[in-house]
């Protein structure tokens, strides 16, 4: 018995080997098969940089738009793709909703007097949505299959007026993500660049100069002593809009002087006293910045007080004199 059985066995073991090899044929097949959106086109990012000269006085109007693209074509199949985009912009803050085409749509700004901005997306044959700062948004991606495969998708920024005078806001920028998870191949992130510029508000300076009543040796006495203040205005006619300005004092002398005495004129032949400069009863520090930011316009008187005072040399008597130069630059 033992001797008719051996002969079979062989043919078993082969064709176990045969049933094994034939599901891994398969799989190979299958995996060569995928096939992926390819993106195309060149108006990638939202960037928009601009001067404006003029812009509605009513508040919450359209003044300005600007759009981005995304398109990719040879696409798999005709199909609806579930997207989620996602808005990320630092620094923006919700100001309220503004109508656009019909409907309401939130609104962002980077300062108080900065104009309103708002953000869409649009599908092709779809309406538009809102994309709201922080938030993950769904949408649908329409791919239109054969012959083409061609999806696209839009983002706009679209500008607003304040209804009050407006002002050039720190850049906003930011990036706009898109994640299909059943179609990674349309996966991407736009940048978001706005640089929205404001002509600033300028205000004539009238030039002023002051003499100090004469002083008395007497007076001036010891190093340090101070005498003679006399008040010192210079005035800024703004008209009727609020100027914005960082403003500096220098010592027209000495560029470098950072303390609060003038360097003494090529005419000034008295020794050991110079002019001192204060500003709201303290030692004024040459180079220093500040800002002026009244809120309103009209008519603006910056004070300081110019005195006499004695340095370290002999008092010698003749004339003192110095200039001081106020920067302004308006933003």
């Amino acid at each position: 018995m033992n001797a008719n059985t051996l002969p079979d066995t062989p043919p078993i073991q082969r064709r176990v080997r045969r049933l094994l090899a034939t599901p891994l044929l398969g799989l190979l097949f299958c995996a060569g098969s995928a096939v992926a959106c390819v993106e195309y086109g060149i108006n990638r990012d939202l960037v928009l940089d601009k001067m404006y000269d003029t812009y509605p006085e009513a508040g919450r109007v359209q003044f300005d738009t600007k759009l981005a693209s995304r398109a990719f074509t040879d696409c798999p199949e005709k199909r609806d793709v579930p997207v989620f985009m996602t808005l990320e912009m630092p620094g923006l803050t919700y100001q309220g909703e503004v109508t656009y085409k019909g409907d309401s749509y939130p609104a962002y700004a980077a300062a108080p007097d900065a104009p309103l901005v708002m953000f869409l997306h649009h599908v092709a044959w779809s309406e538009d949505g809102p994309l709201r700062v922080g938030d993950e948004v769904p949408g649908l991606f329409e791919m239109s299959g054969a012959p083409t495969g061609e999806a696209s998708i839009q983002y706009r920024a679209v500008v607003f007026s304040r209804g009050a005078r407006m002002r050039t806001p720190p850049t906003m920028t930011g990036t706009i993500t898109l994640r299909a998870p059943s179609e990674p191949s349309l996966d991407h992130q736009s940048i978001v660049q706005l640089d929205l510029k404001f002509p600033a508000t300028t205000c004539p300076v009238q030039d002023k100069a002051e003499t100090l009543e004469d002083v008395q040796t007497a007076e001036l006495a010891v190093p340090g002593s101070t005498a003679k203040e006399r008040l010192v205005a210079i005035r800024m006619d703004c008209g009727v809009d609020p100027p914005r300005a960082r403003m500096t004092l220098s010592d027209a002398g000495d560029a470098s002087n950072t303390g609060s005495q003038l360097t003494p004129t090529a005419d000034s032949d008295a020794e050991g006293v110079r002019v001192q400069l204060l500003r709201g009863g303290a030692e004024v520090q040459f180079g220093q910045t500040w800002d002026f930011d009244p809120g309103v316009g009209g008519v603006h008187d910056h004070q300081f007080t110019a005195r006499y005072i004695r340095t370290n040399e002999m008092l010698a008597p003749g004339t003192i004199k110095g200039e001081a130069v106020l920067n302004v630059d308006y933003w």
